[in-house]
Parts: structure tokens; C-alpha cells; sequence
């Protein structure tokens, strides 16, 4: 009996925890679908990679005006690059993704180990990776999201040692001196914000002092001491920062300047970016202050937000009862709350969901599961926490079933209290990572076969293809597509507009298959047949009103939807001056999408060439309130702006 109890320990429990997680991330990784992302921070890869190899000669990582890239460390992402390039590995992103596999299983373990530490029980940790396994928004992106989840293993990691530290200083062992030192350098080798581990520090040992400021007399009488303390500060701040620009050629060129430079680039991002959020579209540099916040009620799991709901109970019970425990839960508390407010408070340039704050959703899981432990441990009656822990486990059958059903899209998950996936497809980013290609590439390479094939996608993942010479791959914006020359088109139902999504007025009718997440469209399968539309287009392109025109018409007769059409039509009527023509073509475009950018772009000039330029520059203001951001009415805005100045003169 006795050897059974001891076979079956938490702790043995929690280690084989670890090993079946293992076994399934090594299982699922092959059947990961790349993502966007992998298709612009992998060729930097490989260039940082190239940057060592050629001495630093080859300085194209450094180059990286548009995507800001060098500001990354991205050291998980430059190994998978070295790895492919030393090893000649052919399945380059098979790589990436056993590698984002194992470092979600090191967030598994240091989580685990850190819940632990806040609860001496190694139940807390086997609940901790059973609860980081169910969080679809952390789970689905293990495989090819190379930064935040790294980045979040790095910052867990932190946090366990910083605390193994607090609990012990200041007699630490030079062990966990060191686990910090390597912990830092690593966060900070993925993502300059790895620094705020050293403000935690900092911060926790003030905060001992505070609460037992016996402390700071024995250190400074006690002259061994002092010296042992600056020897261990002095590795955590050396080894901690400067093995973090090992494998990053950006801070190598200013090892003081440049980290911090990346640091503020990071918290006001300079690039924006087309967001859905509540049912508009808004860019990323704009949106309300409540995005985040709103982002973490709809996509956190039920039964984490019912375990944070105990912790805030524990605390206030332990309010009561001061020590170590609170302490040290209140510090895990802050390591939650305080980038949350931070990103906030300095309007931090924030987009597609969570993603940027990843690394705070493991703490939040952490804290909830110690909130369950605690309240398990404060009701004294089973009668008492049995509805309690049913409630708990009960709500993990939500994100379960989601994640066995929607694999490799698992990731796109709304809760139940904000109505779900369905009410949120429409309303907010969806597959924003384009995850759904994976099934939908797949099976139209089958249907393909060997025959030549140009396929035309909405997203920039060409990977697919690769291996198969057949088919070429063409980029193309949804609406667009009309304008480029292919055979077969996979496009994801995303940067579409909602508006267009509500009233069904987004479909071609050349779909010929649809692909659902949630009961919601994902993918459409779109087999061209004749190119009239194309035609058409090149003819215009060559000002062949006439036969343009007609192609259009007879384009329209089997695509009524095709939005496009209707601004090239309404090209030709503009280039005719058949102004009233023109407004009629308008009228029916709108109807199909009524804000849509070239249309308000073509009334302004149509307007502009009547020699209304106050009416022209309305419209303008109207174009500019609908995208702040389209580049395209630069041209003309600048001589409406011209004309009035001189009427005014």
C-alpha cells in the first residue's frame, strides 16, 4: 500500500504530467499549420543567422525599415535557423515547430514548478499544466508563435527564481542566482522586454525590507554578506543582460543604446495595423483603451476566470492571517496586473488579441489554480468545496472539446459568457494567423494533382506549395483579386469587413467549397473557370474602355458581388466623364460594400474635376473617417487642399 501511494505522489503525478504533455506536443507539431508570422521573422532568421556566418559582411538583418524586425531578439526563431542551415534539414518549419513544442513544455514546467513554490504542492503544479494545456489562446499557438510563448517561459521562469530568491534572502543559493541570471538573459534574448525581470527584482527585495526591515540591518552589519549579495547581484545583472545580446545583432552594434531603443520601439509600435474590435474596424494605434481588457474577459477560459474569482476570495481571506503565503501572492498578483496597467496607462500600440501580452495568461492560469488549492484548503467541510472544485473542472470541458474539434484553428476560442465563436466572428479578429489555410491547401494540392495550377491566396503563405512545382502562388487581396491572373483561390474570411460579413454580401459565387470553424465560414475555395473579370481589368489597364466595359458587364453576370468590378467600371465612367453614369455605378457598388475606400476616392475626384473642391474635400473627410490610414487619396487630397487654399487666398 504504502509503495502504491508512493508510485502515485503529487510529485511523481506532476513529472508524469510532464512526459504524456510531451508526448502529445510531439505528436500534434507535424500537423501544425504555419502561420503569417513564420513567413516574415524565419527569413530574418535566417539572415541574423547569415550575419554571424559571414562576419558580420552580410548586414541585410539590420535593414528592416517596414518590419522593424532588427528591434527583435527573436534568439528561438534564429536557432530554428541555424539548426535547418547546419543540419541541411529540409522541412524547415517541421523545425519551428518542435522547437515552439518543446519551449511550450518548458512554460509547462516552469509553471508548474512556480505554482508549486506559491503552494508547496505539487498538485498545484499537475493542476497548472493540465489548466496551460486547456487555454486555447496559449495552446493553439505553441507550435509556430517562436516569440510570445518562448518569451513567456522565459518571463515564468523569471518570476520562479525571483520568488526562490525572495523566500530565502538573503541566503539564496548561488543555484538560483544563477537559474535567474540564465532565465533574464533568455527573455530578453527573444523580446527586449525581458528587462522588467530585473525591476521585479529590484522591487521584491524593497518590498522585504518593508515587511521586515530587521533584514537590512543584519546585511549591513554583517560584512560577508555584503560581499556574497554584490557578488550575486553583480552575475544577475551581467550574465542576465549581456548573454541576452548574444544572438542578437542589433543590440551587438550598441550593447547599452540599442536594447532600450528596441524596448521603447516595442511599447509604442510604430507600425499600425487593420483591426475588427466590436464590430468596426479600427487600426491598432487607435483603438480604445478598454481593448485589452476586453480581450482578456472574452477569450480566458471559464474556469480560469472562476479560479481568479477564488484567489481574490483567498487573499481577502488571508488579509487576516499576514505572511509568506500573501506575500508572495501578492507579488505573483503584481507580476499579472502591472504590464496589463503599463500597456495601458502609456497607450501601447496593441493588436491581434492577446498576442502581444501572452505572457501574462500563464500567470493568470498559475493564479487561478492556487486560487482553487487555497479555497480547497479554507472550506474545511467537503459538503463545501465539493461544488466548488465540480464548478472548477466542470468549465474545463468548454476550452477541451474546443481544442479536440477545431485543431489546428484551436487557437481562434471565445468563452461562453461573451456569447462564443459565433457571436464573435464578425465582431472581432478571427483567424488572424491564417490557420485554417492548412486543411484547405492540403486538400487543393489532392484535387490539383499534376496538373500546372496558379493558386491565389489572401495571406502570404506560398510554404504550402513549395513541394510542388505544378503550382505557382499569387498574392492578392480579397476584394482584389479580380486584378491578377490565377486558376484556383484559397481565401480566409479576415480583413474582410464586417459590414460585408453580417450582410452576406462578401460571397463569390464561384465558391466552391467553404471551410467552418464554430459553425462560422473560415476559408472559401474559389475555382475561377473563365477570366472574364481579368480581362476586362487588363483592358482597361490599356484604356480599351469599350471592350473593358463589356468583359465587365459580362463578369458581372455570374460574380454580382464582386465589389471590384464595380470600381473599374466606375474607372471607365470617370475616365468618360459620364458623371451621372458614374454616380448610378456607385449607388449599386455601396450596396455591396458602402465603405468601401474607392468609392468615396472616386466621387472625390469625380468632384474634383467639376471644380467643387469644398463638396470634393467633404467626401475626403468621409473617406478619412472611414480609413485614416488610405494612402491612395494622398494624391488628390493634396490638390483639393491646394485649390481651397488658393480660392481662399
Amino acid at each position: 500500500m504504502n509503495n502504491t501511494s508512493n508510485i502515485f505522489s503529487a510529485r511523481n503525478v506532476f513529472f508524469a504530467s510532464l512526459i504524456l504533455a510531451g508526448i502529445l506536443l510531439a505528436f500534434l507539431a507535424p500537423n501544425a499549420a504555419v502561420n503569417v508570422d513564420e513567413m516574415l521573422h524565419y527569413p530574418h532568421a535566417k539572415q541574423v543567422v547569415n550575419w554571424y556566418f559571414t562576419g558580420g559582411k552580410d548586414v541585410s538583418c539590420l535593414d528592416t525599415p517596414t518590419s522593424n524586425l532588427k528591434y527583435y531578439g527573436q534568439s528561438v526563431d534564429n536557432f530554428t535557423a541555424l539548426v535547418n542551415r547546419v543540419f541541411h534539414i529540409q522541412n524547415e518549419f517541421l523545425t519551428r515547430h518542435l522547437t515552439g513544442a518543446f519551449f511550450f513544455w518548458l512554460l509547462l514546467v516552469f509553471g508548474g514548478l512556480l505554482g508549486k513554490e506559491l503552494t508547496k504542492s505539487y498538485w498545484t503544479s499537475v493542476l497548472v499544466v493540465l489548466s496551460l494545456l486547456l487555454t486555447p489562446r496559449l495552446f493553439g499557438q505553441a507550435f509556430g508563435n517562436l516569440k510570445d510563448i518562448p518569451f513567456a517561459a522565459g518571463y515564468v521562469a523569471g518570476i520562479l527564481y525571483i520568488i526562490r530568491i525572495l523566500k530565502t534572502f538573503p541566503k539564496q543559493s548561488w543555484r538560483n542566482v544563477i537559474s535567474l541570471a540564465i532565465a533574464i538573459a533568455f527573455a530578453i534574448s527573444v523580446r527586449a522586454g525581458g528587462l522588467i525581470l530585473f525591476a521585479y527584482l529590484a522591487l521584491g527585495i524593497l518590498a522585504l525590507f518593508v515587511v521586515k526591515p530587521f533584514l537590512l540591518k543584519y546585511i549591513v552589519s554583517t560584512k560577508s554578506c555584503i560581499v556574497r549579495l554584490t557578488g550575486q547581484g553583480l552575475t544577475i545583472a551581467v550574465a542576465g543582460y549581456f548573454l541576452g545580446l548574444l544572438f542578437w545583432p542589433f543590440a551587438l552594434q550598441d550593447v547599452f543604446r540599442h536594447p532600450l531603443e528596441s524596448l521603447s520601439m516595442m511599447e509604442h509600435y510604430a507600425v499600425s495595423i487593420k483591426q475588427i474590435f466590436n464590430g468596426e474596424v479600427l487600426w491598432s494605434s487607435n483603438l480604445p483603451p478598454g481593448y485589452l481588457i476586453r480581450w482578456i474577459w472574452i477569450s480566458t477560459p471559464e474556469f480560469i476566470l472562476v479560479g481568479l474569482i477564488y484567489y481574490i476570495a483567498f487573499l481577502t481571506y488571508k488579509f487576516t492571517k499576514p505572511g509568506e503565503q500573501l506575500f508572495l501572492g501578492l507579488f505573483a498578483l503584481f507580476t499579472l496586473v502591472f504590464p496589463v496597467i503599463y500597456v495601458i496607462a502609456i497607450g501601447s500600440n496593441l493588436y491581434s488579441g492577446l498576442r502581444q501580452m501572452l505572457f501574462v495568461v500563464p500567470i493568470m492560469v498559475i493564479l487561478a489554480v492556487f486560487g482553487l488549492q487555497s479555497m480547497i484548503q479554507i472550506l474545511k467541510k467537503w459538503q463545501t468545496r465539493l461544488p466548488c472544485i465540480l464548478l472548477f473542472f466542470g468549465l474545463m470541458l468548454f476550452p477541451l472539446f474546443h481544442q479536440a474539434k477545431t485543431f489546428p484553428v484551436d487557437y481562434v476560442y471565445f468563452n461562453w459568457i461573451s456569447g462564443g465563436n459565433k457571436k464573435a466572428w464578425s465582431n472581432y479578429e478571427y483567424d488572424y494567423y491564417f490557420h485554417g489555410m492548412k486543411q484547405a491547401t492540403d486538400d487543393l494540392i489532392a484535387e490539383i494533382g499534376d496538373k500546372s495550377a496558379v493558386v491565389a491566396m489572401n495571406c502570404q503563405l506560398p510554404n504550402y506549395f513549395e513541394k510542388h512545382p505544378n503550382i505557382n502562388f499569387q498574392y492578392t487581396r480579397y476584394l482584389e483579386r479580380s486584378s491578377f491572373e490565377w486558376d484556383y483561390g484559397l481565401f480566409g474570411v479576415n480583413y474582410i469587413h464586417p459590414w460585408q460579413l453580417k450582410n452576406k454580401t462578401w460571397q463569390s459565387a464561384k465558391i466552391v467549397k467553404t471551410y467552418y470553424h464554430k459553425g462560422n465560414p473560415l476559408v472559401v475555395l474559389i475555382k475561377r473557370g473563365k477570366k472574364t473579370d481579368f480581362e476586362a481589368i487588363q483592358a482597361i489597364k490599356d484604356k480599351k474602355w469599350g471592350e473593358g466595359e463589356l468583359l465587365i458587364k459580362d463578369a458581372l453576370e455570374t460574380e454580382p458581388n464582386n465589389v471590384w468590378l464595380f470600381v473599374n467600371l466606375a474607372n471607365i465612367r470617370l475616365a468618360q466623364a459620364k458623371y451621372n453614369e458614374l454616380d448610378s455605378i456607385l449607388e449599386k457598388g455601396r450596396t455591396i460594400h458602402p465603405y468601401y475606400e474607392p468609392f468615396y476616392l472616386l466621387e472625390a475626384q469625380k468632384l474634383f474635376d467639376l471644380n467643387d473642391y469644398e463638396a470634393a474635400n467633404k467626401v475626403l473627410q468621409q473617406l478619412n473617417g472611414v480609413n485614416p490610414r488610405y494612402s491612395n487619396a494622398a494624391p488628390l487630397m493634396k490638390k483639393v487642399n491646394e485649390k481651397l487654399n488658393n480660392k481662399s487666398n
